[in-house]
Order: C-alpha cells, then sequence, then structure tokens
C-alpha cells in the first residue's frame, strides 16, 4: 500500500494559516515531533481520531487543519487516515511519537509509558462522526503491512484502553481519553484483520514524499 510521507518535522511545507508546519515547528524549538526509540522495536498498535472540530474551522477533517493540531498541542502519531482512506505517514515508524502521554497497558500486560513500544494511527473522525468504509479498509490493510514487516502479530487497542480511568488513578494523566470511541467497530476490524494474517500475498508498504 502506497504512505504518503508528510513527516511532523522541521522541513514540513504543508501550509497552516499564515506559516508552514515546518515553521511553526521550529518556532516551538523543535526539530521534529517524536523522540528516539531504543531499539526501534514496538509490539502495539494503538488506535484515535483527531479533526479539526475544537479549531472553528468550516472543514473539521480539512488536511492542513488537523496537521496544524499536532503541533499546537505538541502532539503526534505515526500515520493518519483520512476520510477517503488515504494514509499519510507523520512519524517513522522506529522513533517514538507522542501519542499516548500518560498510559498503561491492560492486565495481564501492565507495562506503562506505552509510547515506548507503539505506534499510533489516527484516523480523522469525531465521537460522533463514525468511520468510512475506506479508512476501515484502509487501517487493516495498514496493521497487515506493520505485522508483516515487523514478522509478528502485534496488540491492538484504542487510546481509551491505555489512557483512561485507571491510567488517571494511577497519576499517569489528568484526564481520561474515550478515542476511538463506541462507534468504532472492533468486531469489524479484529475479522478482517484475520483475513489479513491468512493471506500469503498481503502488500508491503511504499512510501512516498510529499513535502
Amino acid at each position: 500500500m502506497i504512505i504518503n510521507d508528510c513527516f511532523l518535522d522541521q522541513h514540513n511545507s504543508i501550509i497552516t494559516g499564515e506559516t508552514t508546519l515546518g515553521q511553526k515547528i521550529r518556532s516551538a524549538g523543535k526539530r521534529h515531533l517524536w523522540d528516539e526509540r531504543a531499539g526501534g522495536a514496538f509490539d502495539t498498535v494503538v488506535i484515535h481520531y483527531i479533526s479539526a472540530v475544537n479549531k472553528g474551522v468550516k472543514n473539521r477533517f480539512g488536511f492542513g487543519a488537523v496537521m496544524s493540531v499536532f503541533c499546537e498541542y505538541g502532539v503526534s502519531s505515526h500515520f493518519l487516515i483520512n476520510r477517503r482512506g488515504k494514509v499519510f505517514g507523520l512519524v517513522p515508524v522506529e522513533k517514538k511519537a507522542w501519542h499516548c502521554g500518560g498510559s498503561i497497558m491492560p492486565a495481564p500486560d501492565r507495562r506503562t509509558g506505552v509510547n515506548d513500544f507503539s505506534v499510533g494511527i489516527e484516523l480523522l473522525a469525531t465521537h460522533d462522526s463514525g468511520y468510512t468504509g475506506a479508512q476501515y479498509r484502509a487501517l487493516t490493510a495498514l496493521c497487515g503491512c506493520l505485522e508483516s514487516a515487523a514478522g509478528k502479530k502485534m496488540n491492538y487497542l484504542g487510546h481509551s484502553d491505555v489512557a483512561g480511568e485507571e491510567a488517571v488513578r494511577m497519576g499517569l494523566r489528568k484526564e481520561v481519553k474515550t478515542d476511538p470511541g463506541p462507534l468504532f467497530d472492533w468486531g469489524a476490524f479484529n475479522l478482517e484483520m484475520g483475513r489479513q494474517r491468512s493471506d500469503s500475498t498481503a502488500g508491503k508498504m511504499v512510501r512516498k514524499r510529499m513535502v
């Protein structure tokens, strides 16, 4: 599958308002919105949603507006999937993106600091918008590629599973996260992932640099 790389770094030329995303990142004193990850390995995928619904723009799913959200909040994810199923690479998978914050894996795992060993995938959506068929197809294809590249099955969780009430009780974070929310169809996702694993012709990621 094609990944359109649009990395959250100082060279990003996407226009967000009156400046570029790269300029915003440089103005914040950063070169990129990620950290190094020891060994580059990961075994977990965390699914999120994101939109520009709080920015007062006409198009809550507008690419430039959504990209600016990452910079303004100082967060990042490895991938973004738009409503039409187009996949954007925002952070190299071997790096540590800032998508979970204070977090803990469900029992019996119980590891904290989920960013250290996970890949974050953002779906363009809101709590009440639901998800498109194209997004589900792109998401499962992407996850199939990640498993194929890593040579192992991933753990699949929502942001709410690792940054929910337990994380707040433990003092790991101040607020509960609820994404990807009740409208995300985990049953359909898991069924398709099973099909992906049994398909010996599962695709590989072909990366194209956008900016």
